[in-house]
């Protein structure tokens, strides 16, 4: 989940899901916002997480049924249409998470990602960058999370022990922004590119 909107988030997670899947792991992207979609250039009209939430009956072959592949080893479960039943996502993250696989979702942002997220089974990751607006929100928000990104930026006035002593704890993993990952995002090519930067994200694989 993102600090705000803006700060890397859809992309950091679809980096750590390119590291996943270079480790031989399989990968299912759970799709909240719709950004996944976007950023990999799928169907706007695919049913998805809306329609599973929907349905009389939660079980995981419904949502597995709803998957499409992305890349080999990568699916996406699409955001699909209309409100979320976020009451019945507790279900989803069960299910996910019986299966040895990498689940990443993109919640969102600020504290209602936090609520849509929560669950015993779930490691919340608050990605954020080295910027006033995204400090500010990340400080009411941090307390909630397991661990915190940080995406950093020589460009920015803020750096990594600003940010740090601000929210009162160290960065779980660190991100140096890198201009080439915007090119692969623009590109369709994020699954399929190596990031040396983001390589503190295998931690969480």
């Amino acid at each position: 989940m993102g600090a705000k909107g803006g700060v890397g988030n859809t992309v950091t997670a679809l980096l750590a899901a390119s590291s996943a899947k270079r480790a031989g792991r399989d990968v299912v992207l759970v799709d909240l916002t719709g950004d996944f979609g976007v950023v990999l250039g799928t169907a706007p009209d695919l049913p998805g997480i809306a329609e599973w939430t929907a349905a009389e009956e939660l079980s995981l072959g419904a949502a597995s049924a709803l998957a499409v592949d992305v890349a080999p080893g990568v699916s996406l479960l699409p955001r699909g249409s209309g409100d979320i039943d976020d009451a019945r996502l507790g279900t989803l993250w069960s299910l996910l998470a019986g299966k040895p696989r990498v689940n990443i979702i993109d919640a969102g942002r600020g504290s209602a990602a936090l609520e849509r997220v929560a669950g015993p089974r779930v490691r919340r990751l608050l990605t954020m960058t080295c910027c006033y607006q995204a400090l500010h929100r990340a400080r009411e928000l941090v307390t909630d999370v397991d661990d915190v990104i940080v995406l950093t930026d020589t460009q920015r006035a803020l750096g990594l022990a600003d940010i740090e002593a601000a929210l009162g704890r160290h960065a779980d993993a660190v991100v140096a922004v890198d201009r080439a990952v915007s090119r692969w995002a623009d590109a369709g090519l994020l699954l399929d590119r190596c990031a040396k930067s983001a390589r503190s994200l295998d931690a969480f694989l």
